[in-house]
């Protein structure tokens, strides 16, 4: 396995940074979901895994206890930290599902990620025509204009997301708003590899605008075919 490059290391034994944490949590996890430490098998030592990272004790230690909490590890006294099958992961883990789809990004996750939008947000979009306000038109035909303007596809994916999120928001369904940061740095990368598939990334504004025009209407049954066909484009460029 390719050695990763070290971080600055704080002193043996003390906190770390939030910063740090965060990275230990982010290199261990992408190993963890890459096949890096495969699924049954027993992480190095701390010792090792310490040096090798360039890190702490105190900081791998709370990084497992992130990654336990998100499923992908279990400690065990005198047996050492195992990395857990795949079925006890947290797949609505926002970093967890992000790890997948970057993992594996022409893949079976991001098709499934496909698949669960297509269950769930024509019915929102169904939603927000029925719930919207006047703050929440505005939120969708920013996010339109946003699309409208972008120069890159960087920036069209930002704008594209920004649209999605705000359609959620616009539902004002308390379970449903908190997919939006459940899926949100995957579905990024989902939007980003359909744009890239597109003649023109911007091929699909046109069908945004619809929507909003359909929300702002409050044309539910219009909102709810129209978010529908845009989904289903979407999965005929990733397939």
């Amino acid at each position: 396995m390719t050695k990763t490059p070290s971080v600055p290391r704080p002193a043996q034994g003390g906190s770390a940074g939030p910063a740090l944490h965060r990275q230990v949590v982010q290199r261990l996890g992408e190993r963890i979901v890459s096949g890096g430490y495969p699924s049954g098998s027993t992480l190095p030592s701390e010792e090792v895994l310490g040096q090798e990272l360039g890190v702490s004790r105190t900081a791998l230690r709370e990084a497992v206890k992130v990654l336990a909490a998100k499923g992908l590890l279990k400690a065990r006294p005198r047996i050492g930290t195992r990395v857990q099958p795949v079925s006890a992961w947290n797949m609505l883990d926002p970093e967890v599902l992000a790890w997948r789809c970057a993992a594996d990004p022409a893949g079976d996750m991001l098709r499934q990620l496909g698949e669960i939008r297509e269950i769930i947000e024509p019915n929102a979009c169904m939603l927000a025509a029925r719930n919207r306000n006047p703050e929440d038109v505005r939120a969708v035909e920013r996010a339109c204009d946003a699309m409208s303007d972008s120069q890159t596809i960087e920036q069209w994916v930002d704008a594209d997301l920004q649209f999605h999120v705000a359609v959620l928001e616009a539902t004002h369904n308390e379970l449903l708003i908190p997919l939006s940061s459940v899926i949100g740095s995957a579905l990024g990368m989902l939007l980003g590899v359909s744009a890239r598939r597109a003649d023109t990334f911007k091929q699909a504004l046109d069908d945004h605008v619809r929507i909003f025009q359909a929300i702002r209407e409050q044309d539910q049954r219009s909102a709810f075919m129209r978010m529908r066909r845009l989904l289903a484009d979407t999965r005929r460029r990733l397939e």
